[in-house]
């Protein structure tokens, strides 16, 4: 990820979405198909929004024969540990030491639990 346009909109979380849900590689009419059970949308909107996925490189599409079928790049594990890194990134950035002293701030506010899994976390970092 290297700048916010990476992120998702509300549409292309809903896409993303059903495409994680699947295990199979997906078309747009499936797609499609379950995103009009929850909520108005044209066909060719649905296929905009997953060509502009395959612009983000946050799914790949697939020519089979005369169709295209799409795939997720990156689970969505993956996904949200890459799109978490660089927010923390792009604020370290711009923020510095008062972002890592805000940050620790909320860290005494956390579940000793979640504060035990970060310090895993920080200890399998590569501190230079």
């Amino acid at each position: 990820m290297t700048n916010s346009s990476q992120f998702l909109g509300e549409l292309e979380k809903e896409i993303m979405d059903v495409v994680w849900g699947n295990p199979q590689k997906v078309t747009v009419r499936l797609v499609y198909e379950l995103l009009k059970k929850k909520r108005k949308i044209a066909y060719t909107t649905a296929m905009t929004i997953m060509n502009r996925l395959v612009d983000k490189k946050l799914l790949k599409r697939i020519p089979e024969g005369k169709a295209y079928f799409y795939q997720a790049v990156y689970s969505k594990d993956k996904f949200l540990t890459k799109m978490s890194k660089q927010i923390i990134k792009n604020f370290v950035s711009s923020f510095g030491d008062a972002a890592i002293a805000s940050f620790v701030q909320e860290i005494d506010k956390i579940p000793v639990d979640k504060k035990h899994k970060l310090l895993k976390l920080l200890k399998g970092a590569n501190v230079k």
